[in-house]
């Protein structure tokens, strides 16, 4: 077995941005096995500490069940409902889609959810793994475009290291802690410091390899829902 470089002090120093841990895991014998350990071991860890804190916060606050039939009690006391009510098939219509929209919107605003919690400790292992996996592989494509001498082994291993801002996300549990773009903007650079790194470009074209794979995905998602809107509007024409 080759020497191990991966520590809990290299994931810090690299997390604010020390250069030399970048190098350290550049120059390691095996970087992409180390980077795919960190990113398997930080998706599991985020994903416990982020199940205690689901489990948490759904013992501590009242049941969805209970706030809906609120919510709804509400609504039915508004002096538009006795107007609308007396239409047609608008009672069970109404709750129809009432009942839908409390099986996704408490989800989408991040209402706790053990089980959501559980599943988390098995996607995001794998969410992290496959994009570093797919990012790695279009910067390194890109800075080979642009001169760049690393190599595909060391990309990976480096940008792995870009990725340790999701370590905070294993903190959503703390109240009043908010964790939005700022992470992503984090992790932006550190993918730019390990574009730099790896492959020794100037700070412009590490720049533009470190932006040009968003434009890959943007253009992807782009495709993906111009196929989806043509399939719908064909539903939608032969219906």
């Amino acid at each position: 077995m080759g020497h191990r470089t991966l520590s809990l002090g290299l994931v810090f120093r690299a997390l604010f941005l020390d250069g030399k841990a970048f190098e350290e895991l550049r120059d390691d014998d095996n970087p992409f096995v180390e980077g795919l350990f960190l990113l398997i071991l930080m998706g599991l860890a985020t994903g416990v500490l982020n199940l205690v804190g689901q489990v948490l916060a759904w013992a501590s606050m009242p049941r969805m069940s209970a706030i809906k039939e609120v919510v709804l009690a509400t609504l039915q006391q508004q002096s538009w409902w006795a107007q609308l009510s007396q239409l047609s098939g608008f009672t069970d219509t109404f709750q129809r889609w009432y009942d839908i929209g409390w099986q996704v919107f408490p989800a989408l605003f991040g209402a706790p959810d053990p089980t959501r919690g559980m599943l988390n400790i098995v996607a995001w292992p794998i969410l992290l793994v496959l994009s570093w996996l797919i990012y790695g592989l279009l910067a390194h494509g890109f800075a080979r475009l642009f001169g760049g001498h690393g190599t595909l082994n060391q990309m990976l291993g480096a940008s792995a290291l870009a990725f340790t801002p999701w370590l905070f996300r294993g903190l959503g549990f703390v109240p009043f802690l908010a964790i939005g773009a700022v992470l992503s903007t984090w992790q932006l650079i550190l993918r730019y410091k390990a574009v730099r790194t790896v492959h020794a470009l100037s700070w412009g074209r590490a720049f533009w390899v470190t932006l040009l794979p968003f434009a890959i995905y943007l253009v992807f998602w782009l495709v993906v829902a111009g196929i989806a809107a043509t399939v719908i509007a064909a539903f939608v024409v032969r219906g």
